[in-house]
């Protein structure tokens, strides 16, 4: 038992080893989580760094297996598990280090598509943490260089985007270059919220000097990378759809699906699986509307839906209060239904900052001084149909992420299971896991919870629940057509408008993203399925003593892990209820 102990201990050594290199060298993502350590720091990029950090990984891989973990408990074996799960598939990824990693930059994310985050994640209170900002600003034109030296490596080995997944970019730069440096989304924490800090007035004044020459050299930096990628990229971007254009980008995309699934599925499985569940909600759907009395296609019901003012918003205002009244008095007082021991960590419901999807969640610190925010995109309000507001609010807040989120953030868990999703999408399949259909199959089992506490409290209410849901089931069609079948984009953007909710102008960017993200979008459905798959599996075995309660903390408490894990973390569930059932009754 000694030598047991002493795996134990190590195990933990490592993953402390691991969790402070892991933040040193990601600092933006250290800054997300809360640690200050390295505000004054950027991520570095380059060919030369890719060896170095597998290396690394390497290291703490091999030391994690030397590990004997036949005498750890369940709660240690997750861990082990895990954590060895996640060491393991960065090092597998490194194989496809001159893929996907190769193309920082495309039109749904970094700080060409949304710096907002990046500054609204840092934390401006002492006159050190603008001191770190600043120094932040100074290194940004440097990590663009680094991230142009990875686009021209792509360039040269034939492994770049489709245009689709760029073409948008020279105009987000534009957004950012402005004359008036002031009106710089990076020069706002300077403005107010410098006036309302600790910092003794004798040093504003050289902060915000050294910060407008910081920017405007920013300015000077987003003009080359435009300059680069319209004259030197998007002429040679890939001339197919999807990735399979690559070299090997078959089996890169079968490394992507399997990134995100956390489990074996092959391309066919996941393209049948979305096939089978989009006829079945077609089916449902057909029953909602004829309760209503609607005769026509479903795409005809929603662009009824699209084009009747009634389902829609006349201000933003209005919208933002529906939204803040469906959470805090629809849901919330309903959630002790499914759920106990609930952790106390605030949210905010906030304006989005830039014109992306309808809504989107942003975890806060485990100490609540940055709260949960659920981003909603308020922009062109007589857009937005009333009947979307209730999944969305489910998927993006309670039960969804936000509750996701703050079980995981007061969990004992270490924390490296604590904070896992650092962005930069485009990285898969080297990139540490967050377990995409874990945290996005909790999302649209979040939605279908929904249905169990009467929220959808009519047939078109519903009709937009199940909108979001076949939107998810096609995903996997499309997504595996693109990748794997050779779908064109049009053949996409046909399959989605005869068959979903959205319109012309929504699909074309849901197909780019695709394109950009390779598997990504699959993680819902299949995330969702695995849930409900254990949950019955649950019932079965625990009869009338199930507790959906205690199912959902299983799933819950254990922060984000992978499927083929949450299956076993259930199985021992299962198990540990069924002994205690045998002693009561005894």
């Amino acid at each position: 038992m000694a030598g047991r102990g002493n795996d134990i201990d190590e195990l933990n050594k490592i993953e402390r080893e691991f969790w402070d290199w892991r933040l040193e060298d990601s600092p933006e993502f250290a800054t997300l989580t809360g640690n200050t350590k390295y505000n004054d720091r950027l991520r570095h990029f380059g060919l030369d760094l890719f060896k170095p950090r597998n290396d690394k990984v390497e290291g703490f891989l091999k030391r994690v297996k030397a590990l004997d973990s036949s005498g750890f408990n369940q709660k240690q074996l997750a861990d082990y598990l895990i954590f060895k799960d996640s060491l393991q598939t960065y090092v597998d990824g490194y194989k496809w280090r001159n893929h996907n990693p190769l193309n920082p930059f495309n039109f749904l994310e970094g700080l060409t598509a949304n710096p907002d985050h990046f500054v609204d994640t840092t934390p401006f209170i002492s006159r050190g943490d603008f001191e770190n900002f600043i120094e932040r600003l100074q290194k940004i034109p440097k990590q663009f260089d680094e991230q142009t030296e990875l686009l021209r490596e792509a360039i040269k080995l034939g492994n770049t985007y489709n245009n689709a997944s760029v073409k948008a970019v020279p105009g987000q730069i534009d957004e950012h270059i402005v004359t008036d440096l002031k009106t710089s989304i990076f020069y706002k924490p300077f403005l107010e919220m410098l006036d309302k800090s600790s910092v003794p007035e004798i040093f504003k004044a050289t902060m915000r000097e050294r910060a407008l020459k910081a920017i405007s050299n920013i300015m000077v930096a987003y003009k080359d990378l435009k300059h680069f990628i319209i004259n030197d990229y998007m002429p040679r971007t890939r001339t197919t759809w999807g990735i399979s254009g690559w070299t090997d980008g078959a089996k890169d995309y079968e490394a992507c699906l399997k990134w995100h699934l956390s489990l074996e599925m092959t391309p066919k499985e996941v393209h049948d699986k979305g096939l089978q569940e989009v006829e079945r909600i077609q089916k449902v759907m057909k029953e909602t509307m004829k309760r209503i009395g609607f005769n026509g296609t479903i795409p005809e019901f929603y662009k009824m839906i699209r084009e009747n003012p009634k389902f829609h918003f006349k201000s933003a205002d209005i919208l933002l209060k529906g939204y803040d009244d469906i959470i805090y008095k629809e849901i919330f007082p309903k959630l002790h239904q499914l759920f106990k021991d609930i952790p106390n960590l605030p949210l905010s419901i906030q304006r989005m900052p830039y014109d992306g999807a309808g809504g989107e969640y942003l975890s806060g610190t485990a100490d609540g001084s940055r709260p949960g925010v659920f981003y909603v995109n308020l922009r062109r309000p007589e857009q937005k149909a009333t009947i979307d507001m209730m999944s969305l609010s489910l998927h993006e807040t309670v039960p969804g992420h936000h509750l996701q989120s703050i079980y995981a953030l007061t969990a004992s868990l270490p924390d490296y299971r604590k904070f896992q999703e650092d962005s930069n999408y485009y990285q898969p399949p080297l990139k540490f896991p967050f377990y995409t259909a874990y945290l996005e199959g909790w999302g649209l089992y979040s939605e279908y919870l929904g249905e169990e506490l009467g929220l959808y409290t009519d047939d078109y209410v519903l009709m937009g629940r199940y909108g979001a849901e076949i939107f998810r089931a096609a995903r996997l069609v499309v997504d595996t057509g693109l990748h794997h079948y050779n779908w064109t984009r049009d053949q996409c953007i046909k399959y989605m408008l005869d068959r979903t909710a959205y319109g012309q102008g929504e699909i074309e960017n849901e197909i780019d993203r695709y394109m950009t993200w390779p598997g990504q979008a699959c993680a819902y459905k299949i995330g969702e399925l695995k849930i409900k798959e254990l949950r019955e599996k649950a019932k079965n075995a625990l009869g009338s003593r199930f507790d959906v309660r205690s199912f959902h903390s299983v799933v819950l408490e254990n922060g984000p892990v992978p499927l083929t894990t949450l299956e076993m973390l259930v199985e021992n569930w299962i198990k540990t209820e069924s002994q205690r059932q045998v002693i009561i009754g005894m």
